[in-house]
């Protein structure tokens, strides 16, 4: 039966953001080699009415590999016969043109006859998701290209690619920008196969690529494939990442990010990764590292809000004043779900694992040196994502620690005093140095105190032999002090001129400490001792933050002083 004309009344479920994957095309006769009259990527209900006698709707839902999303689509379609035979019109209803977001995003390289094709992906649309060029196959030169917004840097991860002609007359270009901008990062010549899986079903190592701006680009130049399956091809997962919200996404890494206290947001929140597309073809072991950077004058809050981890029975976490660790029966902490808290020089701060119980939240650690969170998977895959957690971060303007360096002959510095979060399983970690130059020659007095009474590894002061030879600076070991010393003195050798005092703390409570020092740069007959340091400790009673030092050997300095004054007072009159 013909038909004049054909009225329908179409519901898309799928939005515009999806296109590439879900999109129906309408034919203009019985097949997909007939005039294409329009494609349809819309969420919205839509009357279109085409002229007969043939139409063809080819609908596309969903990528053609894995994982699959699909969507679909309603229509109710109304025929409508021609009712006056003996009428010849020669005007038929016109195809609605109106340009769609789905073609909006399709641009024709050349003419009509299918020379080349472009697919355009914004950050806009969709901020994650899949790409394939198997929709394409009738184009010879096609370009995918990924524009995100001003701070975004391009993410991908390649699943699959087929290039099968002889000596490399087809061929992929990776460009790390526009088209024809700079040279392509990468070239793959023909003949080449990458697939996913191996042939057990097991994937192969995944391959992640990252722009260094808010452009990626695709070149495919391919033989026509007469066959869906058999086309030369390139597919895989795109992820838009804002580098000003979520961190500097490291090179050559799937998700280790670093957020720079001058730069970053002062703060924010981050989750656990796993649920975006780029790692669909992950598994085994996933490993996400945070890194913050505080500026001179910063330090670094992180504070643990949410955390969801299964009870495995392989570890426990224990917290006390030092903070929580991870403590591992008979396995290693890599084969067990983790969250994990480490200094820049990979010693660990604090663990959480096992049994740790939501009712210990909020757990937070406030530091003035640079801090990483790890988040570790022991097995992860697409179907088995990982724990899920929340951690908020924020970058705190203070000076209460660094890293200073002192050219004053004497001279006294203080703790400073920090309001902090309150709760129970709050921590301060500091690693903190002055040193002490001079560029003459002197012996050096130290006087150390605090009211504290706690033990060593809560905190603790140790002084160095100042080293040019190492990249922090710190030489031989001369003294340590621990809190429960309250009060010492140190008299250190002659010509040490260069110290290093650095202060290691991990606590509740946050260090309280008074710290002197006094140069002799007289001849050296006045020096108080020889080549090794004497130490003059004092009853934790006597500890008062204005105290001077009144020891002996430095009454001794002033006596002889006083002498050479009155001496050269007396040979020059």
């Amino acid at each position: 039966m013909t038909f004049h004309s054909f009225q329908y009344l179409l519901i898309c479920l799928f939005s515009s953001s999806h296109c590439s994957s879900h999109h129906i095309n309408i034919y203009q006769g019985p097949n997909n080699s007939s005039h294409l009259l329009m494609t349809i990527c819309s969420d919205k209900e839509e009357e279109l009415v085409f002229s007969g006698p043939h139409l063809l709707f080819e609908f596309k839902g969903g990528p053609s590999i894995p994982p699959y999303d699909y969507r679909g689509f309603l229509a109710s379609v109304s025929f409508i016969k021609k009712m006056i035979p003996t009428v010849m019109t020669t005007e038929t209803t016109p195809a609605l043109t109106t340009e769609l977001p789905y073609t909006a995003r399709m641009e024709s390289y050349g003419n009509n006859s299918h020379n080349g094709c472009g697919i355009q992906i914004l950050a806009n649309d969709s901020r994650t998701g899949h790409f394939n060029s198997r929709p394409l196959e009738h184009h010879r030169n096609c370009s995918i290209v990924f524009v995100g917004n001003p701070n975004d840097v391009v993410h991908l991860s390649v699943f699959n690619y087929k290039l099968k002609a002889p000596a490399c007359q087809s061929y992929l270009e990776l460009y790390d920008g526009p088209i024809g901008g700079n040279k392509p990062m990468k070239r793959i010549c023909s003949p080449q196969t990458k697939h996913a899986r191996d042939a057990s079903g097991k994937f192969h190592s995944h391959e992640t690529l990252m722009s260094s701006g808010n452009t990626f680009s695709i070149l495919l130049h391919r033989l026509l494939g007469e066959t869906y399956a058999d086309v030369e091809h390139i597919d895989g997962a795109y992820a838009f990442h804002d580098e000003q919200k979520d961190g500097t996404l490291a090179p050559d890494t799937l998700c280790n990010t670093d957020y720079y206290g001058e730069n970053s947001l002062s703060s924010g929140q981050i989750t656990n990764p796993g649920n975006q597309q780029i790692y669909w073809n992950v598994e085994g072991r996933l490993v996400c590292a945070h890194r913050f950077i505080p500026a001179l004058n910063q330090s670094i809050t992180l504070k643990i809000t949410s955390l969801k981890l299964s009870n495995e029975p392989g570890c426990q976490t224990e917290c006390g004043d030092a903070g929580c660790r991870c403590n591992t029966d008979l396995v290693s902490l890599s084969h067990v779900d983790h969250l994990l808290f480490m200094h820049d020089n990979g010693a660990q701060i604090s663990c959480l694992c096992g049994n740790f119980h939501e009712d210990w939240l909020p757990v937070s650690i406030r530091s003035w040196s640079p801090l990483r969170l790890v988040y570790s998977v022991a097995h992860y895959s697409w179907t088995a994502q990982g724990f899920n957690y929340k951690t908020d971060y924020s970058f705190n303007l203070d000076g209460a620690c660094g890293h200073h360096v002192i050219s004053n002959h004497s001279g006294s510095l203080h703790s400073t005093r920090i309001v902090g979060g309150g709760e129970l399983n709050y921590y301060y970690h500091q690693m903190c140095s002055w040193t002490l130059d001079s560029n003459v020659d002197r012996q050096l007095t130290l006087e150390l105190a605090t009211s504290q009474n706690r033990p060593c590894t809560a905190w603790n002061f140790t002084l160095y032999e100042y080293s040019e030879g190492s990249s922090d600076h710190l030489g031989p070991i001369i003294h340590t002090f621990c809190p429960r010393d309250k009060h010492k003195v140190y008299n250190l050798a002659w010509r040490l001129n260069v110290v290093v005092i650095k202060l290691t703390a991990m606590t509740r409570t946050l260090p309280q400490y008074f710290i002197k020092w006094q140069s002799q740069v007289v001849r050296a007959n006045t020096r108080i001792s020889g080549q090794t340091s004497s130490i003059l400790s004092s009853p934790s009673s006597s500890f008062s933050h204005a105290m001077p030092i009144s020891r002996s050997p430095l009454k001794a300095i002033f006596l002889v002083f006083i002498v050479n004054l009155l001496s050269l007072h007396f040979v020059y009159r």
